[in-house]
């Protein structure tokens, strides 16, 4: 069931974006439910997050704190870039770019990390402190880089992220302290595949309220796609650069390539299409996918070839 829902997640999300797109009034219904599973999707991961992690990492910061700058500076510039000059015409694409490049890192990026012999470690403590950041940094790096192209306020962007992240995440590290760790352990496998089909069930909302002005815009689809793979592309290598060049390790390199390459488009999306409408969500929507075809390729050549630094390498 595992392999069927999560390993195949990106074949998944491009028949889900296809099929919401051919038959939009059949999956409408599932727009006003949007954040609710968005928000169970953040809650999931959280549940699977612990203290120690943090603890560990924090006992070496550098690579943590270093993995956070870029990813708050180099991602959110990237995308102020491409919407200055791949979307200076389409002003709603531009904004959904920016928002875009200021959401948080995505739960894929920890399996990109362990799948291609990265810190785990690392990589759990980033995405948890990015995704608590999130409400402060996404609206303001927003209201920053996109007031140019669209109006923004800061304030319903701030009140959505905390209802959309900051809850599901604190609820969950409660019910992951209130109930007894074994019982936590016995639904864990079950886990990743409630959280895929949430996802799912979010891109199929938000490709169908999109459909219209995808239809509209048919022919600027294949700019939108090539304009998010350079950026997804662009990041990874800048985000691996960057930490070649503070001479981090190499796990830690890796953890912090896909920490800036692989964010939470879905987060991205939800909140474009709530505050610039569907159209803006489309470069977010695009990421998603091809996010995930992208990380899973390098995840998977970087596998085979594990870092001669790495003391325990992944299986």
């Amino acid at each position: 069931m595992q392999f069927i829902v999560n390993r195949c997640m990106a074949l998944w999300l491009i028949a889900f974006a296809v099929l919401a797109l051919a038959l939009p009034k059949v999956f409408a219904p599932l727009s006003p439910a949007t954040n609710y599973l968005l928000g169970g999707v953040i809650l999931i991961m959280s549940l699977t997050m612990g203290a120690g992690e943090l603890r560990n990492v924090l006992a070496k910061p550098t690579p943590f704190l270093a993995g956070f700058v870029i990813k708050w500076v180099t991602v959110p510039a990237a995308g102020y870039i491409a919407a200055r000059t791949v979307y200076a015409n389409h002003p709603l694409l531009a904004a959904g770019t920016i928002i875009d490049g200021a959401a948080p890192a995505g739960a894929s990026s920890n399996l990109f990390a362990y799948l291609g012999h990265g810190s785990v470690g690392l990589a759990v403590s980033l995405t948890f402190v990015h995704t608590m950041m999130a409400p402060l940094l996404t609206p303001g790096i927003t209201e920053f880089l996109a007031s140019r192209f669209v109006s923004v306020s800061f304030l319903p962007l701030f009140v959505q992220s905390l209802e959309i992240v900051v809850l599901p995440v604190v609820l969950g590290l409660l019910i992951r302290y209130a109930v007894r760790q074994e019982r936590i352990k016995r639904i864990e496998p079950l886990l990743p595949v409630a959280s895929a089909l949430m996802l799912y069930a979010v891109v199929l909302a938000l490709f169908s309220s999109a459909a219209p002005a995808v239809y509209r815009n048919l022919s600027f689809v294949p700019v939108i796609l090539a304009t998010t793979s350079a950026l997804i592309i662009i990041n990874l290598a800048v985000g691996y650069g960057l930490a070649r060049v503070l001479r981090f390790d190499e796990p830690s390199c890796r953890t912090i390539m896909f920490d800036t390459g692989v964010y939470n488009s879905g987060l991205g999306a939800t909140l474009a299409a709530a505050n610039f409408g569907a159209f803006a969500a489309l470069p977010a929507l695009l990421n998603a996918i091809m996010n995930l075809i992208i990380g899973a390729f390098i995840a998977s050549l970087l596998h085979s070839r594990p870092p001669l630094d790495a003391p325990h390498p992944n299986p």
